[in-house]
Formats: structure tokens, C-alpha cells, sequence
């Protein structure tokens, strides 16, 4: 699960100041480092455009395997 910048983007750059193990490079902030990111989520959470996201087919998946467990 790691999160990445969408068409809503606006690469304010907000995303990349506030991660915690800069996995989300300055001068690109609609992508992401995938061997840094830890899965904090707070990129999306910041996100003024409501720009990053997560793939929907691994939430559906990680949503079935919580409801398994749950």
C-alpha cells in the first residue's frame, strides 16, 4: 500500500516536505520512492487536492483479508 499522486496533483510539494522518510521526491511529488515508503498514509491525509491514493484492487484486497481476520 503505497500511495500515489493522482491527476488532481498540483505538486504543491506538501506531500514530500511532510514525509516522514522522504519517500515522495521534491521535484516529483506525484510519485513515490516504493523502497522507502513505510505505509503511513499521512500524504494522503495532508493532501489539499485530495491527490494521493491507493490502488482501489489492494484496499479491496486488504478490506477483505481485515474482514476475514475481524
Amino acid at each position: 500500500m503505497k500511495p500515489e499522486g493522482n491527476k488532481n496533483c498540483g505538486k504543491c510539494g506538501l506531500c514530500a516536505a511532510e514525509c516522514p522518510v522522504q519517500a515522495i521526491p521534491k521535484d516529483n511529488p506525484a510519485s513515490v520512492d516504493k523502497e522507502k515508503c513505510i505505509s503511513c498514509m499521512h500524504c494522503i491525509a495532508i493532501c489539499p487536492n485530495h491527490a494521493r491514493q491507493n490502488s482501489k484492487v489492494i484496499l479491496f484486497a486488504a478490506e477483505q483479508k481485515m474482514k476475514k481476520a475481524c
